[in-house]
């Protein structure tokens, strides 16, 4: 069954967000380590067979922790994400359950195919968030992490937002959020091309900025980042490095600071002393900031919150429209895995046939092996009639959502039964409406989800020493 759970702004404080995407990056292999030691319930003396989960994908930017599930169990799946969102960030369960919520079935395909649009990005309708999912999609893949429905989930998703940003101008059109941003600062301090700018970072946003600030003709760009990798940036994108014992100077002489390294605090008050007027765009969520520099008297800093982008009465139209696409998105992935269901009725149904034919052939060439070949190819040919009508029905009821249908009369005429995981596990009758805090979403009885069990410490323990060491990547726009 298709299963999400989400953290967003839309719901949550930037400063929360921050703590829960906190070491985000090694989710998806403690998701992996937590599933397959996955424990029995207190009430289950004996382990499933299973485990709860067949597949995640992690969505981790600056404005959103989402991840989609294909779960064969409910529970224990969104127990096994919360245990493994808790180990990475250092958060207790109880707080996850607090911020986090979860969803199944359409609600769920609906909510990803507006976020890959940007239908749900601080900044409408901007454009870096459908390469972030797509990526997150693919490191999923390349680490074996995902099913057929997932697959189908985010390829359809993909195709539908390539759809919203080619024929509805949402927001900024499909614009990146770094390039509202640096519109922002040319209202506020005059045309970049007479700035003087440091950008503080080498990931994907300050990859977009400088490209952009190079396209506006900005007067001198300059980089600098904690990371050593500043060199080698500045080197590909034609723009000048600095080193940390310059930093001073630069943000003295500096009109604007694109600060996006994601890195945590590396500018502090004291640098900003006799600097002037200077406004910082303040852009990853893991702030390069000290708190107090908001507080000095020349400096101004804008950070994604200022950045907000709302629909005006003339942008509804297109939004309208833009959801449109979106739900006819999601009626094709209810297709799809309707599809699915009736794809092993088919298939079953071929391997009977062709199962007899193979027989009556193989007794052919016994019996008559001179026209064997000849009898053999007009079977094959009436055999692909026979079976193209069938499976143009058994295909037209499961895009009508009479899938169960199908299945209950293949078996009756048939004899052919391929229930089991073929079969929803859950049907839609007991499918929550909607998002839920993920406190509400245990029923009575099951084991809580607000403590850590000792076999769940252990999983991860050691793991997670090994991960603590490696480093944070610097920001990469709403995916940062």
């Amino acid at each position: 069954m298709l299963v999400a759970l989400r953290a967003t702004h839309e719901h949550l404080d930037l400063g929360v967000l921050d703590a829960l995407t906190r070491g985000s990056e090694h989710l998806p292999h403690v998701i992996e380590q937590l599933n397959a030691a996955q424990p029995a319930a207190a009430a289950e003396p004996v382990p499933p067979t299973e485990p709860p989960l067949a597949g995640w994908v992690v969505v981790s930017t600056c404005n959103r922790l989402e991840v989609y599930l294909d779960a064969h169990r409910f529970h224990d799946g969104v127990d096994v994400v919360a245990r493994a969102i808790a180990a990475t960030s250092g958060l207790r369960l109880e707080q996850i359950a607090l911020c986090m919520e979860a969803a199944m079935g359409a609600v769920v395909a609906e909510h990803l195919y507006e976020v890959t649009a940007g239908l749900r990005s601080i900044v409408l309708g901007e454009g870096e968030i459908a390469g972030q999912v797509r990526l997150a999609f693919q490191r999923a893949q390349q680490a074996g992490h995902t099913t057929a429905m997932l697959n189908d989930l985010f390829q359809i998703g993909f195709r539908f937002a390539k759809q919203v940003a080619s024929q509805t101008p949402v927001g900024v059109a499909g614009r990146s959020g770094v390039a509202i941003a640096l519109d922002r600062a040319a209202e506020i301090i005059g045309p970049l091309r007479d700035a003087d700018v440091l950008v503080i970072g080498t990931g994907a946003y300050a990859r977009l900025g400088v490209a952009d600030l190079v396209r506006r003709g900005a007067g001198r760009v300059r980089v600098h980042s904690a990371s050593g990798r500043a060199i080698a940036f500045a080197e590909r994108q034609g723009v000048e490095a600095i080193a940390a014992e310059e930093l001073g100077q630069v943000l003295r002489e500096a009109d604007l600071v694109l600060a996006c390294s994601g890195r945590g605090t590396s500018l502090f008050p004291e640098a900003f002393l006799s600097v002037g007027p200077t406004l910082i765009l303040d852009l990853a969520l893991h702030s390069d900031l000290h708190p107090l520099v908001r507080h000095l008297s020349d400096v101004r800093v804008l950070d994604l919150t200022d950045l907000t982008a709302q629909a005006d009465e003339h942008a509804l139209p297109a939004l309208a429209q833009a959801r449109a696409i979106i739900a006819e998105g999601v009626d094709h992935f209810r297709s799809r895995l309707e599809f699915r269901r009736v794809d092993p009725a088919m298939a079953a149904l071929r391997r009977t046939v062709d199962a007899a034919a193979d027989a009556e052939v193989a007794r052919l060439r016994r019996e008559n092996p001179d026209t064997a070949d000849d009898v053999e190819r007009s079977v094959r040919r009436i055999l692909a009639k026979v079976m193209h009508s069938p499976t143009a029905r058994a295909r037209r009821l499961a895009q009508e959502g009479s899938a169960d249908e199908f299945v209950e009369a293949f078996h009756t005429i048939f004899g052919i039964d391929i229930s089991g995981d073929d079969e929803p596990t859950q049907g839609p009758e007991s499918q929550p409406a909607g998002w839920m805090r993920l406190d509400r979403t245990v029923p009575p009885g099951h084991p809580s989800m607000l403590a850590v069990t000792e076999h769940s410490v252990a999983v991860v323990e050691a793991e997670l020493a090994r991960l603590a060491a490696v480093s944070a990547p610097e920001a990469t726009g709403e995916g940062a």
